[in-house]
């Protein structure tokens, strides 16, 4: 057993989703001098052969139902995040951790509060009771402090990631992102074809990223994709970052760490709404929008009104967009709080907990006195979006008509019996 004391790191990990993967590499990094690393993994959704990679190969792997091994004398904290994170997740480990007296922190994650919520809820008293709790958005932020719950204002972990630079035949041209939604239909599939061409009539070769798995195999669906031209590296989230730096533009259809790689790359980039369709309704894509427009990012809510804003001006026009200073910042501060909170650290800075009367405007920039971020483009309605609109009016409208006529009939059947009494 190492002679360093123990950290216990709990994410969706083990996947080969880079997203989340680039999460656990970040805080590797920032703690492996320090501490010895455990990764509990849930091995019936692990993808096989993961132990050979890094970082877990230089990590202790235990198996999700372990929970005694965070009573373990050596173990001196345990950490959950980042990402979207349901309440209660690993509430097995984060309960049993509480139990021993370790020390617990979830950072790097989307949370809220529901406004109907007593102060007396679980909610409350888990967040009050964590060592460190730290939130990656704005709109996290904005509820839970308006909710008087004390938080840091945090960063997404996959900020910090590091890149391993790609040789050159795999340098430059677009790449795009599929996210992988269950069976694509005809329509979705169709717009990709027009995206590719697009971006082919724009100069670009066009190459595909797969971000997880489960994009690999969605990739199948798409005429468009093949070996030669999608690139397989999603297991080791530096490889996908050092393609996204090298590429000239980035187009991501739905997955939210594709933009942050690219923005932290500094690489022209966009999203796309994958429209998602669940018995027969679109679900928006909610996650990049609330990231987009924080940001500043240009979100498209479908292919056609990308290719409508941008026209043949797509090169001249598409420009590359950095995040605020105060990402970095606020990713520097959640460092030092995790490495200090680890340590146990008697000068740990507590003022976060006090910040929940400081609740910022949702969608503003950060700095003080900034402008306003702009909201996502949306750009000309398709004509199947217009027709259906309008026949959603009529439906209405209609409604409206017949509402009307049973009132008019109504009034007209309540006079009869009057008359009739009469």
């Amino acid at each position: 057993m190492s002679s360093k004391p123990s950290v216990v790191l709990l994410g969706f990990f083990a996947r080969g989703n880079a997203g989340d993967e680039a999460f656990l590499h970040v805080q590797h990094d920032l703690l492996k001098d320090d501490f010895h690393i455990i990764v509990p993994i849930e091995h019936k959704n692990a993808y096989e052969g993961f132990q050979s990679w890094e970082p877990y190969n230089q990590c202790e792997i235990i198996n999700y139902d372990d929970v005694p091994r965070v009573y373990g004398s050596d173990v001196a904290a345990l950490h959950i995040g980042g990402g979207s994170l349901p309440f209660g997740f690993s509430g097995q480990f984060l309960m049993s951790a509480l139990d021993a007296q370790k020390r617990t922190m979830i950072t790097g994650v989307d949370s809220s509060v529901k406004s109907a919520l007593g102060r007396d809820h679980i909610r409350f008293d888990i967040y009050n009771r964590l060592d460190l709790f730290s939130v990656r958005t704005t709109k996290s932020i904005f509820n839970l402090r308006k909710a008087g719950v004390g938080v840091h204002h945090g960063a997404d972990w996959a900020l910090g990631l590091k890149s391993i630079e790609p040789p050159e035949h795999k340098r430059g041209g677009a790449l795009v992102t599929l996210r992988n939604f269950g069976t694509p239909d005809q329509e979705h599939i169709e717009a990709v074809n027009r995206l590719h061409a697009y971006l082919e009539r724009q100069g670009h070769r066009v190459r595909y990223l797969p971000f997880a798995p489960d994009d690999q195999r969605f990739m199948k669906f798409f005429p468009t994709a093949n070996a030669d031209n999608t690139e397989l590296c999603w297991h080791d989230p530096r490889q996908v970052k050092g393609l996204i730096g090298a590429a000239d533009v980035v187009v991501s259809v739905g997955r939210l760490h594709t933009l942050i790689m690219s923005m932290t790359s500094q690489v022209p980039t966009l999203a796309i709404d994958p429209k998602i369709m669940v018995d027969g309704k679109h679900i928006l894509n909610r996650k990049n929008v609330f990231f987009c427009e924080e940001v500043g990012l240009p979100f498209y809510y479908s292919v056609d009104d990308m290719i409508a804003e941008y026209g043949d001006d797509f090169n001249s026009r598409v420009k590359a967009i950095d995040f605020a200073p105060d990402y970095y910042e606020r990713l520097k501060q959640q460092f030092d709080l995790v490495l200090k909170t680890a340590r146990g650290d008697a000068e740990v800075d507590k003022s976060w907990r006090a910040g929940a009367a400081a609740v910022p405007s949702f969608g503003a920039a950060a700095a003080p006195g900034a402008a306003p971020l702009p909201k996502p483009v949306k750009g000309p309605d398709s004509p199947e979006r217009a027709a259906a609109r309008e026949a959603k009016r009529e439906a209405k409208r209609q409604e409206r008509i017949r509402a009307k006529a049973d009132e008019q009939a109504a009034k007209g059947g309540e006079t009869t019996e009057r008359s009739d009494a009469a």
